[in-house]
């Protein structure tokens, strides 16, 4: 089967890209001279087999529907999680919903008509996937993920595309500091970014200053803020992320395992950085640096790190604030400091006194020298 030029397909796990892409390609497709008439947009969320077998009959009767006065028509399934692996669509009479759209994109669309899909999902194993796979033009957008370096390379080739959009740079501080209050969602990284070229106005450099005075902190942020504070022992400031958790609903035992992770990769960087298998510059490149020897370490190194689901090893950029942290502290104290949460762990399940005092006094001794 060749390719159509009439039949288009967005799809992916990154709902922000997806939308933004299909709304330009939707613009450059959209017949001038038909106007208003020559754009019909079916909402394709699909919430219940009922709701998606509305869709495909709205659909089929979209494609077989001429436009006004015969003009060229383009009809957009728009945000469509029929090509998802969503419950929600999963039951039998959608699958042959899929099957039969499938038959008639194969048949070929009336002449004039364009199709242009944007899903958010793309499950290959469906029927129409398939089906689009082989007759439409396919871009697809999947998310970063954040847990390894490559979705970290991807946030950073994003920001730096919109910053040379908007003709503006930004400072090495100011970089890190937006990675560390902005979430890794290109959704809201992309917000941020149009709030803060906004905020500089013509000046074209961005700063560390510019991004604390706009940008929202994310509850990442915040985690990030209380283990950072702590690994400098800067206890007041410590209280202060901890009780903007507590503020924000997040739970006592959530904070501690937590707590416990960060404090368990900042012992496995002491270890590299005793061993000598890797040096910690807290200063301009020195994070770049870090992450290029982390990668370039032998397996044998790094045998007892913990993994994610597929194998991979701890974020590099991240493990490097923990490294960092690290150097405020010695092999024993960590290891105390992981003695103090475990028992501010019991505390908390077997105990009847107040969660926040009891986090308050274990920082506390964990800051104490």
């Amino acid at each position: 089967m060749a390719v159509s030029k009439s039949i288009y397909l967005l799809a992916g796990t990154d709902e922000f890209s997806v939308k933004e892409a299909a709304a330009k390609l939707a613009e450059k497709l959209a017949p001038k001279s038909a106007g208003e008439f020559g754009v019909e947009i079916i909402d394709g969320i699909a919430g219940n087999q009922d709701e998606a077998l509305k869709i495909f009959a709205r659909l089929h009767e979209a494609l077989n529907t001429v436009g006004f006065f015969g003009a060229a028509k383009l009809v957009w399934l728009k945000s469509t999680n029929l090509l998802a692996d969503d419950k929600a669509v999963t039951a039998e009479a959608v699958k042959e919903g899929l099957t039969e759209l499938s038959e008639t994109l194969k048949r070929g669309l009336p002449e004039g008509v364009t199709l242009l899909i944007s899903a958010i999902g793309f499950d290959k194993r469906r029927s129409l996937a398939k089906t689009l796979e082989k007759l439409a033009e396919v871009k697809l957008f999947d998310a970063p993920d954040e847990s390894k370096q490559a979705g970290d390379e991807d946030i950073a080739d994003f920001i730096d595309k919109k910053m040379r959009t908007e003709g503006k740079t930004m400072t090495g501080g100011a970089i890190a500091t937006f990675r560390e209050l902005v979430a890794p969602n290109l959704r809201e990284i992309a917000n941020e970014l149009e709030k803060l070229c906004l905020y500089a106005g013509q000046r074209t450099e961005l700063t560390d200053a510019d991004v604390r005075a706009i940008c929202s902190a994310s509850r990442q942020a915040v985690i990030w803020e209380l283990t950072d504070t702590l690994g400098v022992r800067q206890l007041s400031q410590a209280i202060a992320a901890l009780d903007r958790l507590f503020d924000d609903g997040e739970a006592p035992l959530g904070i501690v395992a937590m707590l416990v992770n960060q404090l368990r990769l900042m012992l496995l960087a002491r270890d590299l950085i005793e061993c000598k298998l890797i040096t910690v510059r807290d200063a301009h490149g020195g994070n770049f640096e870090f992450v290029k020897a982390f990668g370039s370490l032998p397996a044998d190194a790094t045998a007892h790190f913990p993994r994610s689901k597929d194998g991979a090893l701890p974020n590099a950029w991240r493990f490097y604030r923990c490294a960092v942290a690290a150097k405020n502290f010695s092999s024993t104290e960590l290891i105390r400091a992981l003695d103090l949460l475990l028992e501010a762990n019991r505390q908390l399940v077997s105990t009847q006194l107040d969660a926040h005092l009891v986090l308050v006094e274990a920082i506390t001794k964990i800051a104490r020298k």
